[in-house]
């Protein structure tokens, strides 16, 4: 009796093994696809933290920002990275209430300030309060 293999075996395994393959071949080019897009994501939130100047009042600020203006740099190859990158921060009066009393009056104002990155659809919002007594 001879101990090898059909040729059907092997047919099934080889078909077996092929669909293995093209799922790891699959899974692996999704996961390049989501990491690819992850990095993006993070440059992008790492160039609206660019453009945050925790320093300036929020008031009615309606402005595109170009971080090579802002910021300069020594570095040509960060330089021409910024160069085309525009922020747009817009600011929003969001609430306004009055508390009264017999004692004092006290009005609280709520303002955003929006910073969008162009090309993108990630925004950070920053909240500021303001306290009148």
């Amino acid at each position: 009796m001879n101990k090898a293999f059909s040729l059907m075996e092997v047919i099934i395994a080889i078909v077996m093994l092929s669909v293995v393959m093209i799922a790891l071949l699959k899974i692996k080019s999704e996961n390049i696809f989501l990491v690819s897009k992850s990095n993006e994501n993070t440059k992008a939130n790492e160039y609206i933290l660019l453009a945050v100047d925790f320093n300036d009042e929020i008031s009615n600020k309606n402005e595109d920002v170009f971080l090579n203006k802002r910021y300069t740099y020594s570095n040509d190859d960060v330089r021409r990275e910024l160069k085309d990158i525009k922020i747009s921060i817009k600011d929003d009066k969001v609430e306004s209430k009055s508390i009264q009393s017999d004692l004092n009056n006290i009005n609280t104002t709520i303002f955003s300030r929006t910073y969008s990155l162009e090309n993108s659809n990630i925004k950070k919002k920053i909240y500021s309060f303001k306290i009148e007594l």
